[in-house]
C-alpha cells in the first residue's frame, strides 16, 4: 500500500478558500458587473434568465455615491442640439424583479422607453444611468443603434439588466440619455424628474441578494460544487490506498 499524500487535498482547500474569499470580495465594492439584453418590445422576443445567462458581462468602474447629480446632468446637456422637438421620449417605465432573499431589494431591472421624432426616421441610441439615493449618475449600459420614426407607439425599446456586483442595497433612480446616432449628439435627458416610474427603485446586486443576504440558491450551488470536488478526491484517495498493484 502506498503512503497517503496529504498534498492531494490542497486543491480542495484552495477552492474553498477562493470561494469564501470571492464572496467576501463581492460584498466589499470594487468594479461594477452586470449583464444586459435589449430589443424592441413589439418583437415579442423573451428576455429572461437564459438570455441573461448568455449575455456578456459588462465591467465598469466603481459606483460613485457622493457628489452632485445635477452638475453631471448639466454638463452632458450642454452637448445637445438647441432646444426643439426633433427627438423626444414620450414615456418610460421600469420593472424590478428577483428578490431571492426576500429583503425588499431586487437585482433585476427592466427599463422600457418610447422614443419619438417629429421628422423622418432617425437612428438613435441610448445610454442608461443609475444614481444611488441622490448621488451622481453612473453609466451602466449603452444600447445598440435602432430606428425611431414618427409618434408610433409600437416601437418601445427595452433593456433588461441583471446587477451582478458593485451595487449596494439602496434606492436608485434611472436616467435615459437619447442620442442622435448620425451626429453622435445628446438630444434628450429623461429621468426621475420627468417620470416617477424611474425613481426610488429598491435594488441591490446579485451577490448581496443571493450570498450577502443569506439567499439559499447561492449556498446550494456552492455546496454542490464542493461536493463534486470532494467526491473526486475521495475516489483518488480510495484508489491510491486500496487498489492492488501488480
Amino acid at each position: 500500500m502506498g503512503s497517503y499524500d496529504k498534498t492531494r487535498w490542497y486543491p480542495l482547500l484552495a477552492l474553498l478558500m477562493l470561494v469564501i474569499g470571492g464572496q467576501a470580495f463581492a460584498t466589499e465594492g470594487g468594479v461594477r458587473l452586470s449583464q444586459s439584453v435589449e430589443g424592441v418590445v413589439s418583437t415579442g422576443a423573451e428576455k429572461g434568465e437564459m438570455e441573461l445567462d448568455q449575455a456578456d458581462v459588462d465591467e465598469l468602474q466603481e459606483l460613485v455615491v457622493s457628489g452632485s447629480r445635477i452638475e453631471a446632468t448639466a454638463q452632458r446637456s450642454s452637448a445637445a442640439h438647441p432646444a426643439g422637438d426633433h427627438l423626444s421620449i414620450f414615456d418610460a417605465h421600469s420593472v424590478i424583479s428577483r428578490d431571492d432573499d426576500d429583503d425588499g431589494y431586487y437585482h433585476r431591472l427592466k427599463v422600457v422607453f418610447d422614443a419619438d421624432t417629429s421628422g423622418e426616421e432617425v437612428w438613435v441610441y441610448a445610454r442608461l444611468y443609475l444614481s444611488l439615493e441622490g448621488g451622481p449618475w453612473n453609466h451602466y449600459f449603452t444600447t445598440d443603434v435602432f430606428p425611431v420614426s414618427g409618434y408610433v407607439s409600437d416601437d418601445e425599446y427595452e433593456v433588461v439588466t441583471r446587477l451582478l456586483d458593485g451595487y449596494p442595497s439602496g434606492y436608485y433612480d434611472v436616467l435615459i440619455e437619447l442620442y442622435d446616432a448620425d451626429y453622435d449628439l445628446l438630444e434628450v435627458n429623461y429621468g426621475p424628474y420627468e417620470d416617477g416610474d424611474l425613481a426610488v427603485l429598491p435594488l441591490e446586486d446579485y451577490y448581496r441578494d443571493d450570498y450577502g443576504g443569506g439567499g439559499a440558491t447561492g449556498m446550494f450551488m456552492l455546496m454542490l460544487g464542493l461536493l463534486a470536488v470532494a467526491r473526486r478526491y475521495a475516489k483518488m484517495f480510495y484508489e491510491r490506498c486500496f487498489s492492488t498493484r501488480v
